[in-house]
């Protein structure tokens, strides 16, 4: 695994925690609905521009991405 990737997991997994923690669900619930919507894609893909703000900022464009498909966390 390259530096680049390893440091793409590194965020997928803050962010995931994060979100874990401050939606108050579990584990489960928290991989279930970032398996459909696709967020740790979104965080890959993303990865150039995301890695220049904090985990926190990143969380916050999981919501509004989330928001925007009408889920509400």
């Amino acid at each position: 695994m390259s530096e680049r990737q390893l440091d793409i997991a590194d965020m997928q997994c803050w962010v995931f925690r994060m979100a874990q923690s401050k939606w108050n669900i579990s584990s489960g619930d928290c991989a279930a609905l970032f398996k459909k919507y696709d967020i740790l894609s979104f965080i890959s893909e993303c990865y150039d521009i995301l890695h220049l703000n904090g985990y926190a900022c990143v969380l916050h464009d999981v919501e509004t991405l989330l928001k925007n498909r009408g889920v509400i966390v």
